[in-house]
């Protein structure tokens, strides 16, 4: 039986957001509230969902921490976020942890827990669950909600130098001025080695960048893998190409 390996955050936090209830009491007086309960119901349905599509009961949730280590990296990352969590989000966050087989590290986002999961050997028959066009950077079976592929450990490697050519604007960072999908994968294309690393540093020093900005931005592109974290310690390895 499959197991199921799912980026919790995307389905709470759009649960939470759809049931969110604006009472306006007069014109100086609003109160946001969220029903708790339908929330429950929109998560347990979804996932119900997920179970029948792949005919299991075997689920893993992923959440993220409240710290992000990341932010050592750079503190402005994902700086442009400054809407707040929808009402009852974190209720909801606490009530997926309780109830569903959970994993949560310190520091981490829930893409790099799905990445060191599906990474560390220790499962063998899973699907890595998530819309995230990151998670393409994890060599696995993946299904983002539209497609059910298999991502291979070549594709995988190249969607990162991808992504640190191009940056991620919601993650708020910026990768290479000038480079898009179009131009980035010209750029991965022309080399033949499987070398990416001398070609993104290249890129970044012709726009007037040096090769710490583009170790910057590929570190804050990195979902970890099993290789990227001392369990020890419980603390992200910094990735070097």
């Amino acid at each position: 039986m499959k197991t199921l390996l799912i980026d919790a955050d995307y389905f709470f936090y759009r649960a939470a957001s759809a049931v969110e209830e604006d009472h306006d009491y007069n014109e100086e007086l609003s109160v946001i509230v969220g029903n708790f309960a339908e929330a429950k119901k929109i998560v347990q349905n979804e996932l119900s969902e997920l179970k029948e599509r792949f005919n299991t009961n075997k689920l893993i949730l992923t959440f993220t921490d409240r710290e992000n280590f990341r932010k050592k990296i750079d503190p402005s990352y994902k700086g442009n976020r400054t809407k707040r969590k929808p009402c009852g989000y974190l209720r909801l966050k606490n009530w997926g942890l309780t109830n569903f087989k959970s994993v949560i590290k310190p520091g981490l986002e829930a893409d790099d827990v799905c990445g060191i999961l599906a990474t560390n050997g220790k499962l063998k028959d899973f699907v890595l669950v998530s819309p995230d066009k990151d998670m393409e950077q994890i060599p696995c079976h993946l299904f983002n909600l539209k497609t059910e592929f298999t991502q291979s450990s070549e594709d995988a490697r190249r969607k990162l130098f991808e992504q640190c050519l191009t940056g991620d604007q919601t993650d708020g960072y910026s990768g290479c001025p000038g480079v898009g999908p179009k131009k980035a994968d010209a750029i991965l294309h022309s080399v033949k080695d499987g070398n990416y690393w001398p070609a993104v540093v290249k890129t970044y020093v012709q726009a007037q960048l040096s090769e710490e900005d583009a170790l910057r931005n590929l570190r804050l592109a990195r979902i970890l893998q099993a290789s990227d974290w001392n369990s020890d310690a419980q603390q992200p390895i910094l990735y070097t190409p």
